[in-house]
């Protein structure tokens, strides 16, 4: 799938995500980081799927190419933020839905 870039140019990175059990492992911090690249910063649909401000639809393989990590790295560390909350992931046939908890929490305006 093709990158659907939003009208926002920039997102919010706190310093606390040096501190985060998760900042030490190169793949799921690369997978986390790139998933906020990637999020809407606002409502939106695509072919009658509505996606949230924090959501976006992706494959693994799709992000296995966008990250330059393979197929089994990617799952592993979506295991990783699902297991810790950082995101929750819906599968579809052909697609998943991959949504940041807390966005609105993480891109807040000051």
């Amino acid at each position: 799938m093709p990158f659907q870039y939003s009208d926002s140019e920039y997102i919010k990175l706190n310093r606390k995500i040096l501190n985060w059990e998760w900042y030490d492992d190169v793949n799921t911090r690369l997978l986390f980081i790139h998933c906020l690249l990637r999020a809407n910063w606002m409502e939106t649909s695509w072919h009658g799927v509505k996606l949230k401000r924090g959501e976006f639809i992706t494959s693994l393989a799709s992000l296995a190419e966008e990250t330059n990590l393979s197929v089994r790295n990617v799952r592993t560390a979506l295991k990783h933020l699902k297991a810790t909350g950082e995101v929750t992931s819906r599968k579809y046939a052909k697609f998943r839905i991959i949504s940041i908890k807390n966005w609105d929490l993480y891109q807040q305006s000051d």
